[in-house]
């Protein structure tokens, strides 16, 4: 019996064979049509398709950004296989440790690097261009992905000071992507901003929306320097954006007396709480018709699962919640309880399968209450006129710097193996939403602190990625504790940075 395949990719290879002459990616001007990236794709997917029926290990795909990353990560997606995402630009340590731990035996090389992955097989698709692929190409091969299958794996801060790896199933990209294509209007006529680098799962956000619509998807490498310039040269319509992004993008198009490109038609953040002083700013640039959706949601549970919109044709009245904008409602497909210390659970099947070969992890945080699947976000959150969240706080060490989810335990043990260092890591958001991730350190007797400062650095710059190193690395002649003798990182931080809205 044929097992039940997920139909989230069906609407992309639909539209690769009845239309494939359709831009799906203009890259860096590079238009890759429909039918070219379904074909890309499908070669993939035939060097990775299952062998056998037993379950397969994942398959490392090595990313730069680039249409070639989509093809891969479609290709891998189409042949019922998961992908494990491994930044070009990360150091090599750390993509070793995640091939290692994932279990990967194949990685997809989309370019030429000087870094050999460490697999049995390295595949290197041969980008083939010219007119679009024949419409007959365009289907998935048999038998596809079922939907308790794992889709992805993503590597994400970890309190041991080791990567922690999420699986996530297609059933959860089967729920989210048609909300997600509705919610963001990502239709036939929209250009869709590919902002965000393929190794976290926001890239998915921005992908599977867009390429299950109809839509093209925006590869610009200098949108992150120039996002007005480029929004309005390829006519972007759609964009999803990091909070702390959007944050300096609106003050500087109201320094600069600019306003937001006529093409944009709605703009996506997240990743960070939204202080109502910045909406009011981004009023300011005086385009009522772009909507602002603000989203919520974590890895483990698949893209998003919050939103709201705050602001464009349509926007509702906001409650007064002190501050701090809401993170809105949940999404159709998603169930949510607030326990009584206010911490966020949420249900449904967006949920991720657990940790990877980390059951107690995953026992920590997957909990079942009432016959029903649960996640504990670690968010601390109170309830607003209307029903809507809006985020208070952590239950834990996990704070967000600039999008990024950041384990002040994972900084702390990574630095603590400097030749024993004491070390603690503390965060300091301000209340624009900027953020410092700074690292104190005792200095050892037979060395410099310079010298002590350098090592931590340089170990946790070999071993870790770019967000987890922290900007300020600091010697201090002794830890802050609490009255119980534990170390107190927020003490340790407002003595030497100063309590938050301070400025150093």
């Amino acid at each position: 019996m044929q097992p039940a395949k997920v139909s989230y990719l069906e609407p992309f290879f639909g539209t690769a064979r009845d239309d494939p002459s359709r831009p799906a990616v203009v890259d860096n001007g590079l238009v890759v049509t429909y039918g070219t990236l379904a074909a890309w794709a499908l070669a993939v997917a035939g060097a990775v398709a299952p062998r056998t029926a037993d379950a397969q290990p994942p398959v490392g795909v090595v990313v730069h950004h680039s249409a070639r990353d989509v093809a891969a990560i479609l290709g891998v997606l189409a042949a019922g296989r998961a992908y494990v995402p491994l930044e070009a630009d990360h150091p090599e340590a750390r993509l070793e440790t995640i091939l290692a731990r994932a279990g990967c035996r194949e990685a997809v090389a989309t370019a030429e690097t000087g870094w050999q992955p460490p697999v049995e097989t390295v595949i290197r698709p041969r980008w083939a261009t010219g007119p679009a692929a024949p419409a007959s190409a365009a289907a998935p091969p048999a038998p596809g992905g079922r939907p308790e299958d794992p889709a992805y794996m993503l590597f994400t801060s970890g309190s041991t000071g080791e990567p922690k790896g999420v699986v996530v199933p297609h059933r959860a990209l089967d729920a989210v992507v048609p909300r997600l294509r509705a919610l963001y209007g990502t239709g036939p006529d929209e250009y869709v901003l590919h902002f965000h680098g393929a190794g976290g799962d926001t890239s998915l956000e921005e992908i599977l929306p867009a390429l299950t619509g109809g839509a093209t998807l925006v590869v610009d490498d200098a949108a992150r320097e120039g996002f007005a310039r480029v929004a309005e040269d390829q006519q972007v319509s759609v964009a999803v954006l990091p909070t702390g992004f959007w944050n300096d993008l609106t003050g500087d198009l109201l320094h600069q007396g600019a306003r937001l490109p006529e093409s944009l038609r709605t703009v996506v953040i997240g990743g960070e709480a939204v202080r109502a002083d910045m909406l009011e700013r981004w009023r300011l640039l005086g385009r009522d018709g772009v909507r602002l959706l603000n989203t919520y949601g974590s890895t483990e549970t698949a893209l998003v699962t919050h939103a709201i919109q705050l602001a464009g044709p349509g926007a509702p009245a906001l409650p007064e919640t002190g501050g701090d904008l809401p993170i809105g409602l949940p999404l159709p497909h998603v169930g949510q309880w607030l326990d009584e210390a206010g911490e966020l659970h949420v249900s449904g099947p967006g949920l991720a399968l657990g940790y990877h070969d980390d059951p107690e992890a995953t026992a920590a945080r997957f909990t079942e209450r009432d016959g029903v699947r649960w996640y504990r976000t670690g968010d601390l959150v109170g309830e607003a006129d209307g029903g809507v969240l809006v985020f208070r706080g952590r239950s834990d060490h996990q704070v967000k710097i600039r999008g990024f989810r950041v384990d002040l335990l994972d900084v702390e043990a990574l630095a603590g193996r400097c030749d024993g260092v004491a070390a603690v890591a503390a965060a300091r958001v301000e209340r624009d939403g900027t953020g410092t991730l700074a690292a104190f350190f005792v200095p050892l007797p037979d060395r410099t602190p310079g010298e002590v400062a350098a090592g931590i650095r340089e170990r946790l710059s070999r071993t870790a990625p770019p967000h987890l190193v922290p900007s300020l690395i600091l010697p201090v002649d002794a830890l802050e504790r609490t009255h119980t003798g534990k170390v107190d990182r927020n003490a340790t931080r407002d003595r030497h940075l100063g309590p938050v809205g301070a400025g150093r």
